[in-house]
């Protein structure tokens, strides 16, 4: 019950304060069962370590549409430490971008089931525009001997999560340092970045004894852009399947499915349907991801070695009960 007050005064509280937490980069709705993806701070919170390969195809109606290809990964190094990196590569018809990130995170043990991660990560971006696949006047002076448009650009972000068993919140900034305006150089290819902040709040609550339900809500605030909020509940049945539905309101609805097709890999699909705007004439996206997870986490290690201890105390106490009652038995024989 104590979860559940925690889970919805944390969305009120958020939310009201207007500084509602959004995105300049391509979204993704997998991070519900890869979380990585939406903070590398979350690295060892349900594994010691994973890798997930990630494509996205948006608006499908629309040639050239947005297309994403994505890489992340993290491991544990030892002393509550894990390293983790990512990269993607974004096609917008002449548009291209790279990112490449190394992320490190600490994991610190507040309380029994309770925990502190701390991410800091350090991005590099390489930005091209292919001027030589534009539709115009091949004499104009902005164009003019250019094949294309290419600038190497850098970034950081960080993150803190709190665990407390099943509930989680979140806050950060992926986008941490603001660049200058975009194009100063247009023979550079200069792109900006504006500073982003990410705010999530989430919880597994037990439903019975093969169902759960997690809901979770995601909001980006990016500066001089509107903020974008998700809001998502997934069922998982027996710890191995699990459908998901989303909402984004830049008037979006998501479904997905997934699950755990062998001991470490889990398979994942989405379909989003765009309610009004662009998205109701693009024709819907569709994004799968193939992940494989290894290791359990230093949680689930501890909850063992606990229940192996409490195990072999009754083992004492019940051989020390009988050993009175063979002794009574005795005496009055």
């Amino acid at each position: 019950m104590r979860q559940i007050q925690l889970f919805v005064l944390g969305i009120i509280s958020f939310l009201i304060t207007g500084q509602a937490l959004g995105q300049q980069f391509p979204l993704t709705d997998h991070y519900l069962f890869n979380p990585y993806a939406l903070s590398p701070a979350s690295a060892g919170s349900r594994e010691k370590g994973a890798f997930f390969f990630n494509y996205r195809k948006d608006w499908i109606n629309f040639g050239n549409s947005p297309e994403t290809f994505r890489f992340n990964t993290h491991f544990h190094i030892g002393n509550n430490m894990y390293l983790g990196a990512e990269a993607f590569m974004d096609e917008v018809d002449i548009f291209e971008r790279f990112k490449g990130s190394m992320s490190y995170t600490y994991r610190l043990q507040m309380a029994e089931a309770q925990y502190l991660h701390f991410g800091i990560w350090g991005s590099v971006y390489q930005n091209i525009i292919r001027v030589d696949e534009i539709y115009g006047n091949p004499d104009d002076p902005l164009i003019r001997n250019l094949d294309q448009l290419t600038k190497m650009t850098y970034n950081a972000g960080f993150s803190l999560i709190y665990y407390n068993n099943a509930f989680e919140v979140g806050i950060g900034m992926p986008t941490l340092l603001r660049t200058k305006d975009a194009y100063l150089d247009i023979s550079q290819g200069n792109f900006a970045f504006e500073q982003e902040f990410q705010f999530h709040i989430g919880n597994t609550f037990d439903l019975s004894p093969g169902l759960q339900l997690m809901p979770v809500v995601v909001v980006r605030k990016t500066s001089n852009q509107p903020t974008i909020i998700d809001a998502s509940a997934s069922f998982i049945f027996g710890e191995k399947f699990w459908l998901s539905g989303l909402y984004r309101n830049s008037k979006v609805i998501a479904l997905g499915l997934g699950g755990e097709l062998f001991n470490s890999m889990n398979l994942n699909y989405s379909y989003e349907l765009g309610l009004g705007g662009i998205h109701y004439d693009g024709g819907g996206t569709h994004e799968i991801t193939l992940g494989f997870r290894f290791g359990q986490n230093d949680k689930d290690d501890v909850k063992e070695y606990k229940q192996k201890n409490k195990k072999q105390k009754n083992k004492r106490y019940m051989l020390h009960d009988y050993q009175q009652m063979y002794e009574q038995k005795y005496r009055r024989d």
